[in-house]
């Protein structure tokens, strides 16, 4: 069946643009269903739509969201603001839940990413969520921002948003930054995503450059404040209902093996690390990378959301 575009609003009105995809002949009956949360571009148009697809073969409806502020939706441009990204998690998921033909008990939440911290969050607040998929997902907010930096430069970093702070206070206006001085990439992940444009046209990764401006190649440099609080371990312990999995390359240096395992040991209950050897972040935000985790997510949905019911 083919996508379909929808509008769901959240708090204060704000308007998220959406897709909803149901499966193939899905006519009848009331069918599990999954949100899709993207990681740090906020776009729904990349990533996700192959991982929507894989589901949609699986039997699970889907939908996926631009983030307040993102892509084709409504809100204030220019913040990374992982909190208020789950609250609109939050409310997607409320929208799916009653949506014609899906199941409310056989809920998941799938994240890519950044969206990776967002779907566990998400869960850990709903507890009709049964399953739960995080793909390169890092384990704070924190733990992304000093992925690659030096001691030194993380010190350095941490000044310039204190005095940030105080400037603002004193009425400045908030400093526009390009991303990558929020989030600088490693020589390797550079290397590596530089390659990716030029094979897929810029279209094939989560962080995908859009074109420039506010929110897509620019962000606002307190935008590091919500970040920095972000602390999706806390609420990892709180997630007793929903089965976890996790997928990592071992050689991601955005998401890093180390600071994931804290976030593993938190998961009270059922759960699964599935480390890859031998590539990073960007190699599975592309290709067989992303296949092979469509394929992952679609099976871990299937065992928890979709035979269950069949048993």
């Amino acid at each position: 069946m083919a996508d379909e575009d929808v509008t769901i609003r959240t708090r204060r009105g704000t308007e998220l643009r959406a897709v909803l995809r149901r499966p193939d002949g899905a006519d009848t009956g009331r069918l599990p269903a999954v949100v899709l949360c993207q990681g740090l571009s906020g776009v729904c148009d990349v990533v996700l739509p192959d991982i929507a697809a894989a589901l949609a073969a699986a039997g699970i409806v889907s939908v996926r969201f631009d983030y307040a502020g993102y892509g084709g939706s409504h809100g204030e441009r220019g913040w990374i603001d992982p909190p208020a990204r789950v609250v609109d998690a939050q409310h997607v998921l409320a929208w799916l839940a009653a949506a014609p033909g899906v199941d409310a008990t056989r809920l998941g939440v799938y994240g890519h990413s950044y969206g990776g911290p967002i779907a566990i969050s998400t869960a850990a607040r709903d507890r009709r969520v049964r399953a739960v998929v995080a793909v390169s997902g890092p384990a704070s907010g924190r733990a992304m921002l000093a992925a690659a930096r030096p001691a030194w430069d993380w010190l350095t970093f941490l000044g310039r948003v204190d005095a940030e702070r105080a400037a603002v206070a004193a009425g400045a206006e908030p400093t526009i930054v390009p991303t990558s001085d929020l989030l600088p990439l490693s020589p390797a992940f550079a290397a590596a995503y530089a390659e990716l444009l030029g094979r897929t046209g810029e279209q094939g990764t989560s962080t995908a450059v859009r074109g420039a401006g506010l929110g897509t190649t620019e962000h606002y440099l307190l935008s590091a404040d919500a970040m920095l609080a972000y602390d999706p371990v806390d609420d990892a312990r709180k997630v007793t209902g929903a089965a976890v999995l996790l997928v990592q390359g071992e050689l991601d240096d955005i998401a890093l093996v180390d600071d994931t395992a804290a976030l593993f040991a938190a998961l009270p209950g059922i759960k699964v690390w599935q480390r890859v050897p031998g590539i990073g972040h960007l190699e599975l935000d592309h290709g067989d990378g992303l296949a092979g985790a469509a394929r992952l997510a679609a099976d871990w949905f299937t065992t928890h959301l979709v035979t269950p019911l069949a048993g």
